[in-house]
């Protein structure tokens, strides 16, 4: 196997940038989070667990087939207990090459209020809408268990970028592992962006349909894909009509 991994240094050492990455923006606190790239059809490269996002270097990730057995983990360590989220996410979308989940802290306090779950689900922030989709909160349920995986089931196929009720965020991309911190990123920001808006008063100020079909001919013209799991919308407009 250790050959097998070889072959993927280069998305083993994308996978340390992205780790290292989420530790210095403050996003990987202790040893919260983890990441997955799936490489082939049944092989999955996967963060091990209790290991601080920061300090994690390329010989210790791990790798597991699609049915979560492991194929290897380097001594002394183990695929993260979220696993069975990752694989049960790429099994829901096929065409998703990376899962992040990641504990952004101005995310997950706007998940423990209504009013903020709201808010991320607004047309307000070009890019955000543009690559995530509508930012949806999926209901609270246990962390390192299956459950954690199947709470996903009616929102998965919506959306790239989702927040975990009162735990953090999940970040999808078709792509790479890189993606997934970029969009976390924009989670976050369009988090502080609202509250910064919140402070100054007044109401939030959507945008239009009319500015909504304008952003999908910019889509179409940066040749990108509607956010969501292909075929899922046609338009900007039908992802935000909720």
């Amino acid at each position: 196997m250790r050959e097998v991994l070889q072959k993927y240094k280069r998305e083993l050492d994308e996978m340390v940038e992205v780790c290292i990455r989420d530790g210095q923006l403050g996003y990987g606190a202790s040893v919260g989070g983890n990441l997955s790239y799936r490489v082939e059809e049944n092989l999955v490269l996967i963060t091990p667990t209790k290991t601080p996002k920061r300090k994690i270097t390329a010989d210790m990730i791990c790798a597991v087939d699609m049915e979560g057995n492991v194929l290897y983990a380097p001594e002394g360590k183990k695929p993260t207990g979220e696993a069975f989220m990752h694989l049960h996410i790429m099994k829901k979308r096929p065409e998703i090459k990376s899962v992040m989940h990641a504990h952004p802290p101005l995310c997950i306090g706007m998940s423990t209020s209504k009013e903020g779950k709201r808010a991320m689900m607004l047309p307000l922030i070009p890019e955000a809408m543009m690559l995530l989709g509508p930012i949806l909160t999926i209901p609270y349920a246990e962390p390192n268990a299956k459950a954690l995986g199947y709470v996903f089931d009616p929102y998965v196929a919506d959306a790239n970028g989702f927040i975990l009720e009162n735990h953090g965020v999940v970040a999808v991309s078709r792509s790479c592992a890189r993606d997934t911190i970029e969009y976390i990123q924009i989670m976050e920001s369009m988090a502080e962006s609202i509250l910064t808006a919140k402070l100054m008063g007044g109401e939030l100020k959507s945008l239009t349909e009319e500015d909504m079909n304008g952003l999908d001919r910019v889509i179409k013209d940066l040749k990108w894909e509607l956010p969501g799991a292909p075929g899922r919308y046609h338009t900007l407009s039908e992802a935000f009509d909720r």
